[in-house]
């Protein structure tokens, strides 16, 4: 396969899930690991990647021009495991704070882990997946209407999100770098989650592996404000292990 061909399956292949790992691309290409390292080193350079450990993700420009439609079909089984495995942290009487991602939306989707609890969110498509769930009571943040991502934000938002107690936050990134923290492509939705990170009982991070060690835009809060860190039984990356000694429980879905 020559090198313009495989560049092409490369970014195909990010386009539709959101990342790549170097191993797995390698055999699926029938190349060796190095060859795709120099692949995605060159892809780099022409700011159509960003690599990360392991792997690469999509440059943050292709991030931001997506629509949240877009992103969230995305790495879809990932989602759908982690938001399983973050259900049932959920207890019944806790007031938990759901973020406007992609990742954390599938929470939504298990509207019985949810039952018996207020969810506080400035997304409009959590409030809409549950507003058929009277057991379930619903705060929205209000605001100003971000379209692409179908939630709110700005000091509205923010005024609201202050008056309430926050047991869990159930948030997400574009990046998890170990030295500068979670990260953001869109800096509004970073003020919310910097808002709302320190003020609430358990902070727990939805991610798939393709963010570990890789840095967005907009930074909202310091590895060592994550208690909880739900991923996937395929993460690998040193940072694991740094989250760990700081005492994060790290949570494997599978």
């Amino acid at each position: 396969m020559i090198a313009a061909t495989r560049h092409q399956a490369i970014l195909d292949q990010i386009e539709k899930e959101g990342g790549v790992r170097t191993v797995e691309l390698a055999q699926q290409l029938n190349v060796t690991d190095e060859t795709i390292r120099r692949d995605l080193e060159k892809l780099e350079k022409e700011d159509r990647l960003r690599r990360t450990h392991g792997g690469a993700v999509a440059a943050q420009q292709l991030i931001k021009d997506r629509s949240f439609e877009e992103r969230s079909i995305q790495n879809i089984e990932p989602k759908q495991l982690i938001s399983k495995a973050a259900a049932q942290l959920v207890n019944p009487g806790d007031r938990i704070f759901i973020d406007a991602s992609s990742t954390a939306l599938q929470l939504a989707t298990h509207p019985q882990a949810l039952s018996g609890t207020t969810v506080i969110t400035n997304s409009a498509l959590v409030l809409s997946e549950l507003s058929g769930y009277p057991e379930i009571e619903v705060i929205l943040s209000g605001g100003v209407l971000d379209r692409q991502s179908h939630s709110f934000i700005g000091p509205a938002a923010i005024a609201t999100l202050r008056r309430y107690r926050i047991d869990k936050a159930f948030f997400s990134g574009n990046g998890i770098d170990e030295i500068r923290g979670v990260s953001e492509v869109n800096e509004a939705q970073a003020h919310i989650k910097d808002f709302v990170i320190p003020r609430c009982a358990n902070a727990i991070l939805l991610a798939d592996p393709s963010k570990l060690g890789a840095a967005s835009d907009y930074f909202f809060a310091q590895c060592d404000q994550i208690n909880t860190f739900v991923t996937t039984s395929e993460a690998e990356h040193p940072l694991l292990h740094s989250l760990e000694e700081q005492g994060t429980q790290i949570i494997y879905a599978e």
